[in-house]
């Protein structure tokens, strides 16, 4: 595929060019001659149809497009560079009920919410050579990116994800969340299928039977993780007048043990900042595979055709100018 090596020139270039066509389409006004005789050659019904500028002015639009292109340096992979990498595909797939808000630590009140977006980051950074993706589930699931291997884009969407900005925080549909990641895994070709859950609360009533992705994940041969996050004694949130309100305990630890076992998987627990960051290095130490995927050291420019066809055209139009239309 053409890779644009400076394709940020395009949100200029193109509304420069889009005016221009605009103002000769709707604007500019062409020049009038008036003769003596006109009136009388008109009423005999003959006509004059200036064809040639609009095919003139094609030829020039179509040139200025070019130039735009060969502008942002348009290159193509040297196939020969691919290489084989080591990675897994990897689900992530986070809680943002509202029950996110809450912390564990009274030395550390950053919410569970920011915890776990933070070492998230981390884990995204050291798995370099991963394709990640990401599923947010409250009261509804949403697959917030796709499985991938461009990183800032993954880290600009984590680092952007707020309680109740993509789904409703009211509930906890975790089987929804898995069956979206799931769905989102059963087409890769990678032999090897992670999906990391993380939730700090019991799945809510209406919430999809749990036999149902865990059946699907056993047929695509996905190993799940999960991890509780959150004490046992339940965590704090802000309360009127800078109080804490104590929440109770309610994750399901039986549940997420269990959904880990069938898969294959871990399951574990988080009550606070430091051990989330050891349960992501641990998962880290999850089996690699190594398959080739686009990754290309270098690319070569790809102007000259371009630069040809611009003299191509330049030549026609001199020579339509010159030899055919000569008013012109």
């Amino acid at each position: 595929m053409i890779r644009l090596a400076y394709y940020q020139f395009l949100y200029v270039l193109v509304p420069i060019m889009g005016s221009v066509v605009v103002y000769n389409l709707f604007f500019k006004k062409s020049v009038v001659y008036r003769y003596s005789l006109a009136s009388f050659i008109a009423r005999s019904g003959a006509q004059s149809v200036p064809y040639f500028k609009t095919i003139f002015f094609l030829v020039r639009l179509i040139i200025l497009g070019i130039l735009i292109f060969l502008i942002t340096k348009p290159q193509l992979p040297d196939r020969r560079s691919r290489i084989n990498v080591e990675g897994i595909d990897i689900m992530l797939v986070l809680d943002v009920s509202g029950s996110m808000i809450c912390f564990d630590d009274l030395q550390d009140r950053r919410s569970r919410i920011e915890i776990a977006k933070k070492e998230a980051l981390l884990f995204i950074e050291q798995r370099e050579t991963d394709a990640i993706g990401l599923v947010v589930f409250g009261n509804g699931a949403l697959s917030a990116c796709p499985l991938t291997h461009d990183k800032a884009i993954l880290r600009e969407i984590v680092d952007k994800l707020n309680l109740g900005t993509m789904v409703d925080e009211r509930s906890t549909l975790l089987a929804h969340g898995m069956l979206t990641a799931l769905n989102r895994l059963k087409n890769t070709d990678s032999p090897s299928k992670i999906m990391i859950v993380l939730t700090d609360g019991q799945p809510s009533m209406y919430d999809a039977p749990m036999h149902v992705p865990l059946s699907i994940a056993q047929e695509l041969k996905v190993k799940i993780y999960t991890i509780g996050i959150g004490s046992e004694q339940g965590g704090y949130s802000p309360g009127p007048h800078g109080m804490l309100m104590s929440e109770g305990a309610q994750l399901n630890e039986q549940l997420l043990r269990y959904i880990a076992e069938q898969t294959g998987g871990a399951f574990y627990r988080a009550r606070n900042a430091k051990e989330m960051r050891a349960i992501y290095q641990a998962i880290d130490q999850l089996e690699k595979r190594t398959m080739p995927i686009n990754l290309y050291t270098r690319y070569y420019d790809i102007f000259v055709p371009f630069l040809w066809l611009i003299i191509l055209l330049v030549v026609v139009e001199l020579l339509l100018s010159i030899f055919v239309w000569k008013t012109l």
